[in-house]
């Protein structure tokens, strides 16, 4: 699948600002804000996003962590590891990476850093 057919979660760290910026390029994404959940457990919203096949948007580096070192079910991440979390600049950074809108597999976790991505597969179960 393509990275802009892929549905997402974005974490309460992520702005309403770059909620509706992904939204305007035709995105499902749902945000655990306007769901009003408020400090649940990281494990519950990974757990969420895999029944949904949604892919995790977060600044948080524990949605890898949960997935790749405690074998949690993960449909896929997009881990934001950028140094500016204005909005403005996440979403520059976002734009970028949509417009190369690499192929991906369930089960995919990006790093996704101010000039680069790196991408990997995890197996469930790793």
């Amino acid at each position: 699948m393509k990275l802009t057919a892929i549905k997402i979660l974005a974490d309460e760290n992520i702005s309403p600002k770059v909620v509706a910026y992904l939204r305007s390029i035709g995105l499902d994404v749902l945000d655990v804000k306007e769901q009003q959940w408020f400090g649940r457990a990281d494990a519950d919203l990974l757990h969420i996003a895999y029944s949904e096949h949604r892919f995790v948007l977060t600044h948080d580096s524990d949605f890898g962590d949960l997935a790749m070192n405690e074998g949690k079910p993960c449909y896929g991440i997009l881990y934001l590891r950028v140094k500016n979390l204005k909005p403005i600049h996440v979403i520059h950074v976002c734009q970028q990476l949509f417009e190369k809108d690499p192929d991906l597999v369930p089960g995919t976790i990006l790093v996704i850093r101010d000039s680069r991505v790196r991408m990997r597969v995890i197996e469930q179960g790793e």
